[in-house]
């Protein structure tokens, strides 16, 4: 009895998942999306994009660069307030009103569209970091379930071993029994027995001998065919204890697989250690399931990227017009006058300055037409991109609210359905050990105890999963 009830114990604590924490204090999630922001290639090769267009809105509002010219006559040229002998002219063009302004704000908004990618890819790094550590976390369970199997499948071993050494003992003394009160009787009879009725004594004691010989050989083929069917039990609880030690080593593999990816968008060295100290449960919802369609729709980076992006097209046939229209310019030309003898003028030997106005021309029309051709398209292009994102994302929160209804529905059945395969498990258990019987169904419902619990943390994965997809829609980062 002290054996049943220590296989009872160990059943009933497969309900309890094994905590793979340290004394150490380990780096929480938190702790590795915050290093992961820091640190992953891709995110900071688009913040430094998101960078570099900011540097380009002063480069937009910026007046062209002043044009400065400068003449040296070999020959002083004679004019009539004396001989010439350099030029110098200095201009200034200043594009049509309001068009530095214009450009300014489409470089604006192409670097807040630069930003959103950022946000988007920031997004997508943390679903990916969430999703493979509560596969780690999966893992790490299902190995403990593998091992705790392990541990169920010897107890039940050593029921067997238990029962085969006794049934092998009780059929030895079974033996001993039938044969040894035979010869007693038969020399009883011949003893007691008369002249006359010694051939009936002879007869007695031969039948005696005979049926108490088929007994035994009868006890001897009970004791055979217990013995071959406890070998067979045997052999089969050794074959599913191979089995689960194999399964546990494709775990660890795939353990060690995940934790190379897992290192990977840390971008820090791969065979890092992550040890795991949190407990397979069920991630709250940020906000209800209705709140999430309308929290997507207006936080979403990337149908925030093409709203910046439409902005900046816009902005950019509106740039296009204006440089279609004429750009002035307003300078001066200094010109160095040397005296020259004999000229009685009032100006001879002054320096002259003259102001200078000029303006462009645009008369070929195509370029500027082209210009806001394309700025038009590009605006329309990335309207149809934010109408087709948005169906495409109310699409995927349909996916989520089916996963997430899924997920609550298996959480519950194989909560439901482990805690009943245990009961079960544990009334075959003692039926078995008393009466030696049913071992087959003893095994096949060990098999549903531990497909049920590992049914049960999929659900559960899945579901943390389906949340960590709503925060990627819904651009809700921390960090």
């Amino acid at each position: 009895m002290t054996l049943i009830r220590y296989i009872i114990t160990v059943v009933l604590l497969t309900a309890v998942l094994p905590s793979y924490g340290q004394e150490t204090i380990s780096p929480s999630l938190d702790d590795y999306l915050e290093m992961s922001a820091r640190n992953n290639p891709e995110v900071r090769a688009l913040y430094n994009q998101y960078l570099a267009a900011l540097e380009k809105v002063p480069q937009s509002g910026s007046l062209p660069d002043p044009q400065a010219s400068f003449g040296y006559f070999p020959i002083p040229m004679a004019l009539v307030e004396g001989d010439q002998l350099a030029e110098i002219q200095v201009m200034q063009m200043f594009p049509w009103f309001g068009t530095l302004k214009t450009a300014r704000n489409e470089a604006a908004e192409m670097a807040k569209a630069k930003f959103e990618m950022y946000l988007s890819a920031k997004a997508d790094l943390f679903y990916r970091i969430k999703s493979a550590w509560y596969q780690m976390i999966k893992l790490d369970h299902e190995i403990g379930l593998a091992n705790q199997n392990i541990e169920l499948l010897e107890s039940v071993e050593r029921v067997v071993l238990v029962k085969y050494g006794a049934s092998s003992s009780g059929n030895d003394r079974g033996d001993m029994g039938s044969t040894s009160p035979v010869k007693p009787s038969a020399a009883a009879d011949f003893s007691s027995a008369g002249a006359g009725m010694a051939g009936m004594g002879a007869m007695q004691a031969e039948t005696g001998q005979m049926t108490s010989g088929g007994m035994s050989g009868m006890s001897g083929t009970k004791s055979m065919g217990d013995r071959g069917t406890s070998l067979q039990d045997l052999l089969r609880i050794k074959m599913e204890i191979l089995e689960q030690k194999a399964q546990i080593a494709l775990l660890t593999d795939r353990r060690k697989t995940a934790v190379t990816g897992f290192n990977a968008l840390l971008n820090r060295e791969l065979t890092t250690d992550v040890i795991i100290t949190d407990s397979l449960q069920t991630v709250p919802l940020p906000y209800g399931i209705k709140e999430i369609a309308d929290t997507i729709l207006s936080n979403n980076p990337m149908l925030a990227m093409l709203s910046y992006e439409a902005e900046s097209y816009a902005l950019m046939g509106q740039k296009a017009k204006k440089m279609g229209l004429p750009m002035f310019g307003a300078g001066l030309n200094y010109m160095l006058i040397q005296k020259r003898e004999g000229n009685t003028s009032m100006m001879n030997g002054n320096n002259m300055v003259m102001p200078m106005v000029s303006f462009s021309i645009p008369v070929y029309r195509k370029k500027y037409n082209a210009m806001q051709n394309e700025a038009r398209l590009l605006e329309e292009s990335a309207r149809l991109q934010s109408s087709d994102l948005k169906n495409n994302l109310n699409v995927q929160y349909r996916n989520f609210v089916q996963n997430i209804a899924d997920a609550e529905r298996r959480i519950v059945l194989y909560e439901e359905m482990t805690g009943l395969s245990r009961n079960a498990f544990t009334l075959m258990l003692s039926d078995f050990t008393s009466a030696g019987s049913g071992f087959e169904e003893l095994i096949r419902m060990q098999s549903r105890i531990l497909e049920y619990g590992l049914r049960h943390l999929e659900a559960i994965t899945d579901y943390n999963t389906a949340v960590a997809m709503a925060e990627k829609l819904m651009n809700s980062l921390k960090y």
